[in-house]
């Protein structure tokens, strides 16, 4: 019985060995896992992205990942070992860095479609030098540093006389593989305990905020995880796709064109003025007792002021205004479709307009590739665009060095000489962050006593600067005789992200956060009775049917917006990025939020206008009406099925 036992403690001894020699060779992996687990938390603790929350599960998650990427150097010969780790640490530190810098930014994460746009980034490049600082960089590069240190001092990354045999290294690389897939199968363990059900980390992402994602498995994991499933993700509609628009238009009721507005305008020159970062919350407010948009606040008097009006935007931000105010669809969740569906068949506004007699055109101050206008305008139906190269810049302002009101005072001469009657779609700049002006310009006196922080003091006074150019632009058409034949909408492309909503007190929406993604819409028609306050939910998706009815025209049969000056059912839809789930829908009589689960049973009804929670079943047909029309509007886009379905 004896010997049994004493092979037993001859094996026992001959593993604790062999572990103990791998940690003595692994020791500089070890530590670089250890700074990268460090890494993950302080990144949420930096962010504020629940930092005390799954704090284990992101802890297990982020040393499986740190096994898998950092762990096999402790298997390579010394030189190709630092050759892995730099390249390894390298890539971390530039994941770390970029989505640092992103969410910072934007409040979201980078997701892997961004590479298809990675050109466009470059125009945040001074909103990224004002995010970058020494901490940041340090954070980031720890890994990095480390291994420096640790290749200075010669000490290699093993122990003196210390190896592993062939059949060694091939058992210390499953070990690897098995405590990762332990650490991977954990978290899947507790999701499935908490959902009930059988389910893989790609299906639940799609589920959860991105917050809550990132707080479970860290930015890295997330990035990876998202790079996954951008790969496995279908971008052509399908079989059932195609069905599943058939069986939507079928139950589609017909969009009348009656009403006492259609035709209201017709005639008339189509003018768009989108304003960068225009949120609603500056509308009639003051600072200091001055006005902060005096000129806005008198077009909203003089016009149709809509007060409840939203801004679904996906990763595009911009481009994916231009996208819903155009075509009438929502953007998409994970990509821009100015760059994944430039070449794809549209029915759009200024398609519509130009079949109709119409001359299009587009203004912007940067180069006609941001956002592969170039490409993609012919499809939309744009005859020409203006970009950098048609204007001066007599004086750099803003992060885009044409300021506004050279952009719309150059502009004017250009819309003088058009035929009419024309559409033009202007885009103003100066607004954009990190909302950066020359000192003399900055005309606003806000008190140093002001709560407000730096970035929304440089916000008021670049909005105050664009609200004089958009008076002054106002003023100009009506000089050259082009206002009072004109139909004019202005409208904010998407909210600032600095919170200037809470800090003015502004904040009015059903639920918090919301009031981001509130701006507003001005619809001017001279000599017309088209004045008031509208206060009921519209967005983005509702400018075309208004413009087409109020010219006289019948639009596509695939909008999903309503036009908003006939009897409809108001609405405003915000989607979750990447999963594309409705996060927050509402109409006049309620509002609906999604839970971070996915359950719809857990997410929050509120009754309009009372806000009085109420059970959610009260919203399910609001809020899978919306579901069913962003997945309606995703596969006509992704499957180029836009003409197609018009004939469903």
């Amino acid at each position: 019985m004896n010997l049994p036992l004493d092979a037993l403690k001859t094996k026992s001894r001959s593993g604790l060995n062999f572990l103990g020699r791998c940690m003595k060779i692994g020791w500089l992996p070890i530590a670089l896992i250890a700074i990268f687990v460090l890494q993950n938390h302080l990144f949420n603790l930096l962010l504020d992205i629940a930092p005390s929350h799954y704090i284990i599960r992101r802890t297990v998650v982020s040393i499986a990942f740190g096994l898998l990427i950092f762990g096999p150097a402790a298997l390579m010969r010394r030189k190709i070992a630092y050759w892995h780790l730099g390249l390894a640490a390298l890539f971390v530190s530039v994941i770390f860095i970029f989505q640092f810098l992103y969410y910072s930014y934007s409040g979201g994460f980078l997701q892997a479609s961004a590479i298809w746009y990675a050109g466009e980034g470059l125009t945040a490049l001074g909103t990224a030098r004002t995010l970058l600082t020494y901490r940041l960089i340090f954070f980031a590069l720890a890994p990095l540093l480390v291994l420096a240190a640790a290749i200075a001092a010669r000490r290699g990354y093993g122990a003196p006389g210390i190896t592993l045999s062939s059949r060694e290294k091939i058992g210390a690389g499953g070990l690897l593989v098995v405590f990762a897939a332990l650490g991977y199968g954990y978290i899947l363990l507790r999701e499935r305990m908490e959902a009930g059900t059988t389910v893989h980390l790609y299906q639940r992402s799609r589920l959860y905020d991105m917050n809550a994602l990132v707080a479970k498995i860290g930015i890295i994991n997330f990035s990876l995880e998202d790079a996954i499933a951008s790969a496995i993700r279908p971008h052509r509609a399908t079989a059932a796709d195609l069905r599943f628009i058939k069986s939507w238009r079928q139950t589609q009721p017909p969009k009348s064109d009656s009403g006492k507005y259609f035709g209201l305008a017709k005639g008339r020159n189509l003018i768009f003025l989108q304003v960068e970062s225009l949120e609603n919350a500056v509308i009639g407010k003051k600072i200091d007792g001055q006005e902060i948009t005096p000129r806005l606040n008198q077009l909203a008097k003089e016009g149709l002021y809509f007060s409840n009006y939203y801004a679904p935007i996906g990763p595009g931000t911009t481009a994916d205004v231009e996208f819903s105010t155009l075509n009438s669809l929502y953007p998409l969740p994970d990509t821009a479709a100015f760059i994944q569906y430039a070449f794809n068949q549209y029915a759009a506004l200024p398609g519509l307009l130009k079949k109709n007699g119409y001359h299009t055109y587009s203004f912007h101050g940067d180069v006609a590739s941001f956002w592969n206008r170039a490409n993609i305008y012919p499809q939309l139906g744009y005859e020409r665009w203006f970009d950098r190269r048609d204007y001066t810049v007599p004086r750099a302002i803003g992060t885009y060095d044409l300021g506004d009101k050279d952009f719309l005072q150059q502009s004017i001469p250009k819309l003088q000489s058009m035929p009419q009657p024309f559409m033009a779609t202007l885009i103003t700049l100066t607004s954009h962050s990190p909302f950066e002006l020359p000192p003399d310009l900055e005309t606003l006196a806000i008190s140093p006593a002001s709560p407000l922080n730096r970035l929304q003091r440089q916000y008021l006074q670049s909005i105050h600067y664009t609200d004089e150019a958009i008076g002054t632009f106002i003023s100009q058409l009506k000089s050259a005789g082009l206002y009072d034949n004109s139909l004019i909408f202005i409208f904010g492309d998407h909210g600032s992200f600095s919170n200037i909503s809470q800090a003015l007190g502004a904040v009015k929406t059903p639920f918090p956060g919301l009031q981001n993604f509130q701006v507003p819409l001005i619809i001017l028609a001279p000599r017309a009775a088209l004045r008031g306050v509208d206060s009921s939910p519209a967005s983005h998706l509702d400018i075309y049917p208004t413009a087409a009815r109020l010219l006289g025209f019948s639009p596509s049969s695939t909008m999903f917006g309503e036009n908003l000056l006939a009897q409809r059912i108001p609405t405003a839809t915000i989607r979750a990025l990447i999963s594309g789930t409705v996060k927050i829908t509402l109409s006049d009589k309620l509002a609906y939020h999604a839970a971070d689960d996915g359950v719809f049973e857990h997410g929050t009804c509120l009754e309009l206008p009372s806000k009085k929670r109420i059970a959610p079943s009260a919203c399910r047909s609001l809020y899978e009406s919306q579901e069913t029309a962003v997945r309606a509007s995703d596969a006509m886009v992704r499957g180029n099925l836009i003409t197609q379905a018009e004939n469903f």
